[in-house]
Parts: structure tokens; C-alpha cells; sequence
């Protein structure tokens, strides 16, 4: 019986230590350590498996806490420079503040969509005074002793500073290249603190804990992130707030308005909540554009800077180019009108015929009926030719071409892209005879006279502006839209704006009664919007009825987009464009249905001449617009699934076993799509059909 008890006793105790309580939530006490807390997922494991992310518990002021993540959960840049010479040269974009590198702007962003997507979570996350609502800590606060960390920033070596270390998680060290010290395991990570915007230093914790300036173009600074939580609209679920056993959260909806933490106001008066409406979305990065989706008040927004390439710095177009701080948007002066291309119509359009003697009026014909519907075909990655160190191999698409002819690579698809009213593709090559070409490994090159595979293939228009345009200097880009022009191939991109070598070709086509605008982007970033925002009001203004705004973006080789690219999609199109074509990765990626629009991340590799060991699956992704009386609307989405072929062919070639169609269609659904993205329907599965009635996709 005394054992019995004993045991009973032991369980209640346990029990009871498994309660939560919201009096448990406290910041750092010197003896007792922190409170830990699950809040949001994110990946974890080296293969990429999502897991609660662990964060502690600074400090608790007035039923605000600040968490701070446990470990590194992944790495960036801030700012986006590779280019070996430019880091060397000291000759990147200068900052002289946080809030203007290119990571700011992704943390409230890309990190808060992966960290808790549509998780209702996030409404009770508190923004900083700059509008933040996931941000760094400054140095100071890692010297604060009352946060539990070491008030030092030095100590002598082999001495650590301990309170400062963090280690990565597996996804961060293998997937993401986190670098890590063999001494301890631990790795550095960025303080959000800039020591000058000449010196070219932000503050870094190193990995043996000490604080030190380092440059900020390193790819493998780690990420160790923070946020304020809003106490009052939180409701601990489980969990003791150990390590082993981190508390958990629910959304409770009811709360005072969240201020930004620095602002001294009052509280305002609790509003009551109307549970049965969805939780109210966050507030996305300030564009030009109108927002369509309701924003809370409680989140102020920052306006970012905008950038246009820095005159001094020599641009590389492996990676982002670099960029230095104006005022203002580009002046309409230097942005080019839309260039207008009419398609022949399929009767030419009557002449004054010479005088001659009158003729009899033949017998009327019934005219034939108006075609209601107007069928676009947009491709991935074309690169007709091979690095030009490769041009006479005999597996090239050189020799390819000699062998075969110009109307090879596009011969097994050509009847889908003749009987559309026009077929777009992203065109991944110079052609150019110059030699002097940009200091890369590979520098894309086609004969000029390759321009006829584009003629052959039924190719009506490419876009022009990606990271291997500018391979031979700004000479062999203006010797490419040479090539198409006189091959009457059209085109658009917009590439260095603002600059001697800027070149703005916006896309303006009238295909069957209907009129597209085309705007092409290569390796956007949060402060293009207001630039592309721009042109899209320019196209409208010139009479764009249906915008198509091509990014070329994403990661090379993945299957899956990132989150900030789901956000800057939803911006894009909220700022008025009709759909999004993605390209760059070289492989196919889902698509995603924003408020009835598509968005296509990444249509993959169709014809490519250095093509690597990539999945082959591509595909012709076809949209189908309705003439009302309103204007056009969007009837048809459809995807003629194909596999692309490796050197010696290069040919595209269509699907035809169902289990090989299925496969290219799983690719193109998202296992959990982004927050408020739609996934194709279940039939798509089936079909490769997606259907729109009154501007919305039928399930």
C-alpha cells in the first residue's frame, strides 16, 4: 500500500507539472534559466522535414515576451553579392543601416510566411518601430545581461563567450551551407547592427561567441531569429516551458491592440472579436499597387528604398546584381514605350488598288464566325547554342544543328505551338559572334543565324532578360534583339535600369482582339515592386487588357519554391498583373491560383544546350482567355505534359503514358500550397485542366 501511494504521489506531481500556466511565461532569471516555447515550423532535418521550431524566452515586459530562436534555422546574405571580384574590390552596395540590406525586407516576409504560413499564430506577433514583425537582435542586446547573455563582446582566446554561441540545425548545416566550427559545432550568425555603410561590416556573433564586425557578403551567416508576442492573444496549451518539454500556443483572437514595441501609447480599448470571420491576414511589404486583401491597423508598414545598379559596379549576372540607393523611381524618361507588335491578321487588311476599270461586286461570302477564345503557349528555359567553350563538341547544340537543322529541336511539339495564337519562351542565349565575354564559368552563346530554330518552332516572342543575357556585355545583348528583330521575333525584358547600358522593352502584342502586356524581371527582389508596379500602370495605359509579368527566379535544381517568392507573386498580381511565368530553376515547380490568377514558378527546362542532370519533366503550359463584352477573362489553364531530352537531341517530346502525364502533373501541385494560394484541382491531377468561370477556378 505504501508503494502504491508513493507512486500516486509521484503522479500527481508529474501531472501537475504538466499544467500550463501563463504565470510560468517570464523572461531570463539568473538560477532558473529561460522558458521555452514551440511557436511556428520550420525545416529541420538534412532532408528538409518540417519541425516545431524551439525558441526561449528573453524577457517578458507588460504580457510582451521576446523569443529568440534556439538554433541557426537557416542562412542568407545580406546583401546578395557573388561575385568573387566585387567582394574582393569592396565594390558592392554600401548600407549604412539595417533596414536597407536585401535581408530586412525577407524576414517579415519569406521567413514569417515559412515560419508560420496561414497559422492564425501570426496575428499576434508585435512590430518593431521599423515595422518588423520577425527581426535580429542589435549587439546591445546580446550584451544584455538582463537576457541572460554575458555583458562582453572579447575574450581572450582559447576563452568563449558562451551566453553568445548557437548551433545550427541539420537542414541549415547540410542543405543551406551554414558553416560550422569544428571546436565547439557552433556557427555565426548577423546582429542587426551596421558598423558604417563605408566600412562594409555588420555585426556578427563569430562562432566561438564573440562580437565582432565581419563583411556582409558572406553566403553562410546564420539566421537566428526573434519576435514579440502579444501575451493577451495567447493561450498556453501544453508543455511544461523546459527545454525538453517547450510550452505551446493557441490563438485566443481577443487582445488590446498591438502598438510597435518602441511606441510609448497606451493600449487602446479591447475591441470585440468576431469569431466567426477568418483571422485577418498579415499586412504584405508597401508596393505601388492597390491591395486588394484587408490589412490589420496594428502593423505599420515601411516604405523600402529603392534601388537601381550602382554606375560604378561592374553588374554580375550569376547571382543578383548589385545595387546602390535613389530617392526616386526611375524617370519616365528613361523607360522605353511599350513596343507594339500586331499579329497579321488572318485576312490582310484591304489596299487602294490602282485605277482600273470597275469590276463586277462579287457575290457576298457568309462571313465566317469571330474566334471568341484566344490560346497563349508559354515554355521554360530555351538555350539554343552551349557555352562557348563547348561550341564544336560533337554532343553541342552547335553540331546538333549542323546535323540535324534548324527545325529540329522544337519538330515533336511544333503542332501544339503552331495551332496556338501565340507561343512565348524564356530565351537563355545570346546570339553574337563577339568573343569578349563576361568573367563566368559558363557564357551562353548561339550563332546568330540559330535565330531560325526560334522561326522553325513557331516561337512568336522570348524573353530576353535573365542571368546569362548580359554572358558577352551589354554588345552581345543588343546583337541578340538585333537577331530577333530582323528574324521578326518579338520580345521584351527589362535589365540595368537607369543606366548608359539600360534596356526597358516592355512587350505589347494584339493577338486575336485581345492586347498583352509582357514585362520581364530577372532575380527580383522586395524593392522591385514599385518598378514593376510602374510598368504594369504603363501597359494599362497603353492599352494592355491582359498583363503577363515573366521573373526569372527561384533556386537552380529545386522542386519547390520559396516562400518569398509566393509573396512577391501575390504582390505582383495585386498590383495589377493577370498571371505570373516563372523560370530559372530548370525544372518544373507547382502552380499556384492567387485570387483567380496563375501563377506558373517555374515552367523548367525545354530546349537547353548545356542542360546538366536535372529531372527531365517539363512541359507547354497553354492559357485560354475569353472575349466578353467586359474585356477578356480567363477560361483555361492547361498543361501539355513533356519530358525534355538530354545531348546528343534536345528535343522536347510529349507524354503520352498516363503514368508518365501524372507524374509532371504531381510536380505541379504543391504538397501544402503557400497561405492563400490555391492548389489545382483534384482532377488536374487527370487532366491537366484547370477551369475559370467568373474569374474564379472551378474545384
Amino acid at each position: 500500500m505504501k508503494k502504491i501511494l508513493t507512486m500516486g504521489a509521484l503522479l500527481i506531481l508529474f501531472l501537475f507539472a504538466l499544467v500550463p500556466a501563463q504565470a510560468e511565461m517570464r523572461g531570463f532569471v539568473k538560477g532558473d534559466g529561460y522558458v521555452y516555447v514551440n511557436f511556428g515550423e520550420y525545416p529541420y532535418e538534412k532532408d528538409g522535414t518540417v519541425r516545431p521550431v524551439l525558441w526561449r524566452v528573453l524577457d517578458v515586459q507588460d504580457n510582451r515576451a521576446l523569443l529568440l530562436t534556439e538554433y541557426l534555422i537557416d542562412t542568407d546574405q545580406i546583401i546578395f553579392v557573388i561575385d568573387q571580384k566585387v567582394i574582393e574590390d569592396h565594390s558592392y552596395r554600401r548600407i549604412s543601416t539595417f533596414e536597407e540590406s536585401d535581408l530586412f525586407p525577407k524576414l517579415s516576409t519569406e521567413y514569417l510566411d515559412r515560419l508560420l504560413g496561414s497559422d492564425p499564430l501570426r496575428n499576434a506577433l508585435i512590430p518593431e518601430a521599423n515595422g518588423a514583425t520577425v527581426f535580429l537582435l542589435n549587439d546591445k542586446d546580446y550584451m544584455n545581461i538582463a537576457y541572460g547573455f554575458e555583458n562582453a563582446q572579447w575574450a581572450e582566446w582559447p576563452n568563449r563567450i558562451k551566453s553568445h554561441e548557437a548551433q545550427g540545425t541539420p537542414y541549415a548545416i547540410k542543405q543551406r551551407g551554414l558553416y560550422v566550427a569544428y571546436q565547439n559545432d557552433c556557427s555565426p550568425y548577423w546582429v542587426a547592427t551596421v558598423k558604417s555603410n563605408t566600412d562594409y561590416k555588420l555585426q556578427i556573433v563569430g562562432f566561438n561567441g564573440h562580437l565582432s564586425w565581419g563583411a556582409y557578403t558572406r553566403v553562410n551567416i546564420g539566421l537566428r531569429l526573434s519576435v514579440r508576442l502579444d501575451l493577451n492573444q495567447l493561450e498556453i496549451t501544453g508543455g511544461a516551458g523546459t527545454k525538453q518539454s517547450p510550452y505551446t500556443f493557441a490563438y485566443t483572437g481577443s487582445s488590446a491592440a498591438a502598438q510597435p514595441a518602441s511606441a510609448a501609447q497606451p493600449a487602446e480599448t479591447e475591441q470585440p472579436v468576431e469569431t466567426e470571420q477568418p483571422a485577418p491576414v498579415y499586412a504584405p511589404a508597401e508596393t505601388a499597387a492597390p491591395v486588394v486583401e484587408p490589412q490589420p491597423a496594428a502593423a505599420p508598414v515601411v516604405q523600402q528604398p529603392l534601388y537601381t545598379l550602382a554606375p560604378d559596379t561592374p553588374p554580375s549576372y550569376d547571382r543578383f546584381p548589385t545595387y546602390a540607393p535613389l530617392s526616386t523611381d526611375v524617370p519616365k524618361a528613361q523607360t522605353n514605350s511599350a513596343l507594339l507588335y500586331t499579329l497579321p491578321p488572318a485576312t490582310p487588311s484591304p489596299t487602294t488598288p490602282p485605277t482600273q476599270e470597275p469590276a463586277l461586286e462579287p457575290t457576298a461570302e457568309p462571313a465566317a464566325a469571330e474566334k471568341n477564345t484566344v490560346t497563349l503557349s508559354f515554355v521554360g528555359d530555351c538555350s539554343i547554342g552551349d557555352s562557348a567553350q563547348y561550341t564544336t563538341a560533337k554532343s553541342s547544340y552547335h553540331t546538333c544543328l549542323k546535323n540535324n537543322g534548324y527545325a529540329w529541336p522544337f519538330s515533336l511539339v511544333k503542332n501544339y505551338l503552331e495551332s496556338d495564337d501565340l507561343t512565348v519562351a524564356n530565351l537563355e542565349v545570346v546570339f553574337t559572334t563577339r568573343t569578349n565575354h563576361a568573367d563566368k564559368t559558363y557564357y551562353l552563346k548561339g550563332d546568330p543565324a540559330f535565330v531560325q530554330v526560334l522561326t522553325e518552332g513557331s516561337i512568336e516572342m522570348v524573353n530576353t532578360v535573365n542571368n546569362h543575357c548580359m554572358d558577352f556585355m551589354d554588345g552581345g545583348y543588343t546583337d541578340s534583339l538585333a537577331t530577333l528583330d530582323s528574324a521578326g521575333i518579338k520580345h521584351f525584358g527589362t535589365i540595368n535600369p537607369g543606366l548608359a547600358n539600360s534596356h526597358d522593352d516592355l512587350g505589347l502584342v494584339e493577338v486575336d482582339g485581345i492586347m498583352f502586356g509582357f514585362i520581364g524581371w530577372s532575380y527580383p527582389q522586395e524593392y522591385d515592386l514599385k518598378n514593376i508596379s510602374n510598368r504594369i500602370l504603363m501597359l494599362r495605359s497603353q492599352g494592355a487588357e491582359v498583363v503577363v509579368v515573366s521573373l526569372h527566379w527561384g533556386r537552380e535544381t529545386y522542386m519547390t519554391p520559396e516562400s518569398w517568392q509566393a509573396t512577391f507573386a501575390k504582390n505582383v498580381l495585386d498590383a495589377g498583373a493577370d498571371m505570373i511565368w516563372g523560370h530559372h530553376p530548370h525544372v518544373i515547380q507547382p502552380i499556384g491560383i492567387y485570387q483567380g490568377k496563375p501563377i506558373l514558378f517555374s515552367t523548367g527546362n525545354f530546349t537547353f544546350g548545356t542542360m546538366s542532370d536535372v529531372n527531365p519533366a517539363t512541359g507547354i503550359f497553354q492559357v485560354t482567355y475569353e472575349k466578353t463584352e467586359s474585356g477578356p477573362v480567363l477560361k483555361e489553364l492547361k498543361v501539355i505534359p513533356c519530358t525534355t531530352q538530354r545531348s546528343p537531341d534536345f528535343r522536347p517530346k510529349e507524354l503520352t503514358e498516363q503514368k508518365d502525364r501524372l507524374g509532371v502533373f504531381k510536380y505541379l501541385t504543391f504538397k501544402k500550397a503557400p497561405y492563400m494560394i490555391e492548389n489545382p484541382p483534384a482532377s488536374f491531377l487527370e487532366t491537366g485542366v484547370i477551369q475559370f468561370e467568373n474569374g474564379q477556378m472551378v474545384q
